[in-house]
This record gives C-alpha cells, structure tokens and sequence, in this order.
C-alpha cells in the first residue's frame, strides 16, 4: 500500500526539480544578458563623454553661441564610438541652437542611430535632470550656456532572458560638459598676474582705478595666477585684508566689462586661487566685500551691473597660465628654468626659434655689439646738453648713464644698444625711431629708463630689451609714446625685462602704449594716475600690478597688437 504514496512524492520531486533548473537556468540567462546592459552602459557613457566634450569646445564660454557647431560635433563623435550606430539613421536638427542663447530656456533636438535614441541639450539648466545627483556649484558648473549635454538611450534584445518572458532591456546614460575660460583656447587678454603664491597680486589703493574695457565683440578678462598659499611676509595670505585680488581703496575698483547690449558677452576675472588645487586658498582669492562695494564715478555708459569696486565675480582657472604663452612666441626653447624656482614653465609646441636668446647674444655682454655700430662716445658727451638727430645703428658708450639735460635727442633710424641708465630730466626728450621700419633699443647690465620732471619719450615701432634694469617713468607732465614693432621677430612685443626691482609708469594723460609688456618678475609694476585717464592698448603680464594715485587706468583689449593667451578649456562636469 506504501508504492503508490511513494511513487506520487518521486513525481513530485522531478516536477520540483525541473521547476527549479528552469528557474536557474532563466536566472543564469537573465544575468548574461544584464552583464550586455552592464557593458552597454560603460561604453555608451564613454561614447556620450567624448561627445559632450568635442561638443563643448565649440561653444562660445561668454555667449553660448555657435551650439549649433556643437551639436554637429558630438553627433560625429556619437556616430563614431556608439556600438551599433547603423542602419537607419536619423540625425539632430542642430539648427536648433542656431542664434542667442537663452540662460532660462533649455533647447534640445533627437536623434536615432540603431537601437540608439539620442537627445542633445543646450542650454543646460540647473533644473535639469541631466543635473542631477550633486549640488549645483556655479564656480565649476558654471552658467547653463556654458554647458551642454548629451543623452543616449539603447534597447536591447535579450538572447537569454526570454525564456522568463522578458524580451529586452534599455539602458540610459547622459553626459554635461561645459567649456570653461581657463587655460585652453586663446582669448584677448590684456591684464594677467604670474605671481604663484603672494596676496596683493594685483592691487589698487587710494582712487587708483583699473578697468579692463571690451573692444567690439571681445569681452573684458583678467588673469590672476596666485593660489593665495603665501603665509610668510612679504604678502603674506593670512589676516583680515589680505587678498590676491582687492581694491583697498574707498573710491578705486578693479573691473573687467562685458560687452553691452545687444551682443551681452559676459566678461571675466580668473583666479587661480579658486581652483581648488592642493594648497590653494580659495579664502583669500578676493575681497567679496568688493564686490557690493559701489564704484563711485563710473562712466555711465558703462554696463549699470559694473558698478563695483571688483566686478565680476572672480571664477576659477584650474590651472596656472605661467609665463609660457611670451617665452613660447619670441623664445621658443625645448625647456626652460622653473619660474621662481618652483613653477613649471611646459616646453615650446612649436619651432625652436630662441630670438630673445639670439638678441642677446648680439646686443649683450660688454664691447661693441655685433653688427657694425657708431660708438657715441667717441663724438659725444655722455651728458647731452643741446640736441642732437643722428642715424643709423648706434652703441651708446656710457656706462656710467647717458643723461639728457633739457634737450632733444633723436635717433632716427637704426638699433640703439645702451651701456648703463638712460635718464631724460627737466623737459628733456628722447625719440627712438622716426620711420616706419621696426627697431631695437638694449639697455645693457643694470641700466635703467628714467623719465623725470617734464621729460617725454617716443619709441616709435621699438621693441625695448632690460638685461637687469628697470622702467621709472612717473615724472612730470611729459607725455610717453611707447608702440611695439608692427612684424617681424618682436612683432607686438614693446617691453621684456627679468629684474625682479619696482617698475613705474605714470598715468599723464599724454600716455600712449601699444603692444605686450613682459616685466615676469617685477615686483611690483605700479601705474599711477595724476587726476586723468590713462589710455593704453597695451597688454601687461607681470608678477605684481598695483594702481595707485588719483586716476583710472583703462585697458583696451587690441587683439591685433597683443599675444593671445590661453583662457579656454572643456571639462566633463557630469
């Protein structure tokens, strides 16, 4: 009576046992096909990363425009790294982001490409889901027509796992990067501060004024290199009022301004203090009581937003610009010292073509320079006392300095290579250059170019070399005419000197400068303001820049006669 019970529980078994290799067979297929989504995910996300990145780079970082390029280009990438991206093909309508960008209206358009469905995303808006999963930070995120973002959605058929009914998968991975102004693409800068480490990097007092004014469609920028990291005097990083960036007087500021109506093309300060790199002191980048502090006696023209003793807001340039963009133009070396014995200045890209090298070793040292040369000491008195016009090259023979008393000294034409300190006093005037032809003017050991009570100078298309001297042209009311060669080795280059001494220019109104002056190491370089404008279209890199006095100081981007310096990057920020 026992068999029957006994062969019903075998039955039993077999049906469980069966049920239960089934299960584990449908599990051991579904997990296949889950490790296909798992390996459709880590490669469709480096395929939107690429995308989202090529794409960027495209955007305009101060407008947002030209998304239309970028949607084109992250389309090709997309095409070329999504596995799978065949057979009908249906592409972005990238004339969607064709005009203005709108900082509050996202715009997007889809596409399709295999088992892909793809959207693409301009601007993209804090609130957006492609946003998500961290607090929005405007230093690294920042401003929605900065960024934009690529969506890929795959279906995909299972092999395995339909033996439990389920048929397919679908995966979703979504990239943002944005294109920062950092250091990448060339940009129009006429103000950048290559001190590493110190506070008062760049620095006005009393009604000392400096803005940085757009020039057509090219916005405002300034650049400060210095982490804040200093903690040893002198500029020392630490205390109440200390900052690498700060206009410390009640009635002076520090602007960079955008382009007006109806362009809108943001303007920018950079500070590398804000990066976040190891031994950076975001804390002590700027003053933010500057930046609500009202700037009294702007032009009126001017954006009403400017209005600041600090306008922008500073953002952050994620890494050092260094002194390269001048060593790689006119010294293009395979290698060069570190820069105030620590910072890295990267190799030349380019040719090697060391022309400040090679004018140094024709114009420097001692004795006649290379070339064929008349020596004025031979003829003339080291102290000028009636004025004089000569021609041709000449090495000026006084090493004791070469000092104009009153008179006008002219060089006509050719290079002028000087043994010691030019010093031009009462109404004295030196006029280098009188053609249209480029010249040279070396000062030679630790010679340096003075300008006292109502003196002038005009160096007309001259390109000025300081072995180890120094610029003071503060005195009087004597105007400066100073215009850098127009092409050739120094083309847009008026000034290069390495001391590491005090520089001053002063801010007559008769002041004209035009072209790149590169004073790496000065400490700092002063322009002071007499109760006028000073107008200049020059570009200064330096270590420190103060502004002080009673007037304004006001830069003119010229991308015509200046080096364009890196100020462009793209970053994956999601």
């Amino acid at each position: 009576m026992q068999r029957p019970e006994l062969h019903r529980e075998k039955g039993a078994t077999l049906v469980i046992v069966a049920a239960t290799l089934m299960l584990l067979f449908g599990v051991a297929a579904l997990a296949v096909d889950l490790s296909g989504l798992r390996a459709d995910i880590r490669s469709d996300q480096l395929a939107t990363d690429a995308a989202a990145t090529a794409g960027a780079i495209h955007i305009n970082p101060f407008s947002g425009s030209s998304a239309d390029e970028a949607c084109e280009a992250a389309w090709e990438y997309l095409l070329l790294n999504l596995e799978g991206a065949v057979g009908a093909l249906s592409p972005p309508s990238c004339g969607t982001f064709v005009g203005a960008c709108g900082a509050t209206v996202a715009r997007e358009t889809t596409a399709t490409a295999g088992p892909h469905t793809i959207r693409i995303i301009h601007p993209v808006l804090d609130g957006s889901t492609l946003m998500a999963g961290q607090a929005i930070n405007p230093d690294f995120d920042g401003a929605s027509c900065q960024r934009l973002g690529v969506e890929v959605t795959k279906i995909r058929d299972f092999s395995f796992a339909r033996v439990l009914g389920i048929g397919s998968g679908t995966t979703t991975v979504s990239s943002v990067a944005r294109i920062a102004i950092d250091a990448g693409e060339p940009e129009v800068v006429p103000l950048l501060v290559l001190e590493p480490w110190s506070c008062d990097a760049l620095y006005t007092s009393g009604q000392g004024k400096i803005t940085v004014a757009h020039f057509m469609d090219t916005p405002g920028i300034i650049v400060v290199d210095s982490d804040g990291s200093k903690t040893s005097n002198p500029n020392a990083c630490i205390g109440a009022s200390n900052w690498t960036i700060y206009s410390s007087g009640n009635l002076g500021w520090i602007r960079a301004l955008p382009v007006p109506s109806p362009d809108n093309i943001p303007s920018a300060i950079l500070s590398f203090a804000l990066s976040g790199a190891p031994g950076a002191n975001p804390a002590r980048s700027y003053d933010p009581g500057d930046l609500i502090s009202p700037a009294t006696g702007v032009d009126p023209s001017d954006p009403p937003e400017s209005a600041f003793q600090l306008y922008p807001r500073p953002q952050p340039s994620f890494r050092r610009i260094t002194r390269a963009p001048i060593d790689w133009r006119y010294n293009c070396k395979t290698s060069y010292p570190l820069y105030l014995g620590s910072v890295t200045v990267d190799p030349c890209p380019g040719t090697f073509d060391p022309r400040i090298d090679n004018v140094v070793a024709n114009y420097g040292g001692v004795g006649s320079p290379m070339g064929i040369f008349q020596r004025w000491t031979n003829s003339e008195s080291c102290s000028v006392d009636s004025s004089i016009t000569v021609s041709g090259d000449w090495w000026v023979d006084c090493p004791g300095g070469f000092i104009v008393n009153g008179v006008n000294v002219v060089f006509e034409n050719g290079d002028v290579v000087f043994d010691g300190t030019v010093d031009l006093r009462s109404s004295g005037s030196l006029t280098v250059n009188t053609t249209s032809t480029d010249r040279v003017a070396y000062i030679r050991g630790t010679g340096n170019l003075i300008k006292t009570a109502q003196a002038s100078i005009s160096l007309n298309q001259t390109f000025v070399y300081m072995e180890g001297g120094r610029i003071d042209l503060v005195g009087g009311t004597g105007g400066l005419t100073w215009t850098a060669p127009v092409s050739g080795d120094f083309e847009d280059l008026a000034l290069w000197a390495e001391a590491e001494l005090e520089f001053q220019i002063g801010g007559q109104a008769g002041n004209s400068l035009t072209g790149t002056f590169f004073t790496p190491l000065s400490n700092p370089f002063i322009l002071t303001g007499q109760g006028g404008q000073f107008q200049t279209s020059a570009q200064f890199l330096t270590r420190r820049l103060e502004v002080t006095g009673q007037g304004e100081v006001l830069m003119h981007p010229d991308p015509s006669r200046q080096t364009l310096i890196p100020t462009r990057a793209v970053r994956l920020i999601r």
